[in-house]
């Protein structure tokens, strides 16, 4: 039994290779927020600062830790999601990249079948515009999830700019 395989395939239409180029992005954005950040970027994550609170005051005897223990929870609960968020965000950028790359290698593979040699340059072509496209796409959205991560969350710009529109009311 003969088994016929392909000399030339296009990378992204195996999955380690968009894995691996998501992995690279993940840590790239990881980095840079640390980098910007620091670990006080962990408490995005790990808020248990409500919760510990909360049921500190419980054990003490104070009923008023009971009002603020839901909040904790939800905080916890919170800081899981989105931990859980930065890594569906690895299985995210992987599946876009090669469903879109191995859906474009059937359409040629279907093509070749139905219309040998006559379409098919076209839809090379095509597919060559469409890797272009998907190189923007990822390129793009690592760009954003950089910017977004060095960018400021902290409440000490907002109690700044505060500041100035009240100082620019009162005038």
């Amino acid at each position: 039994k003969e088994v016929l395989v392909p000399l030339f395939r296009g990378a992204n239409t195996d999955v380690n290779v968009p894995l691996a180029i998501a992995l690279c992005s993940f840590f790239y954005v990881e980095y840079w927020r640390f980098r910007a950040h620091g670990f006080r970027y962990l408490k995005k994550f790990f808020s248990f600062g409500t919760l510990g609170n909360s049921l500190r005051q419980i054990f003490r005897g104070k009923k008023s830790g009971f009002s603020t223990l839901f909040n904790g929870v939800i905080d916890v609960f919170i800081g899981f999601i989105e931990l859980l968020s930065e890594f569906i965000r690895i299985i995210s950028f992987t599946f876009r990249l090669f469903g879109n790359m191995t859906a474009g290698e059937i359409l040629l593979g279907s093509i070749m079948f139905l219309i040998p040699w006559v379409v098919t340059d076209i839809f090379y072509g095509l597919e060559l515009f469409v890797g272009i496209i998907q190189a923007l796409i990822f390129a793009s959205l690592t760009l954003i999830f950089v910017t977004m991560a060095v960018a400021s969350h902290g409440g000490e710009e907002h109690e700044h700019v505060g500041v100035e529109a009240a100082v620019f009311l009162d005038n």
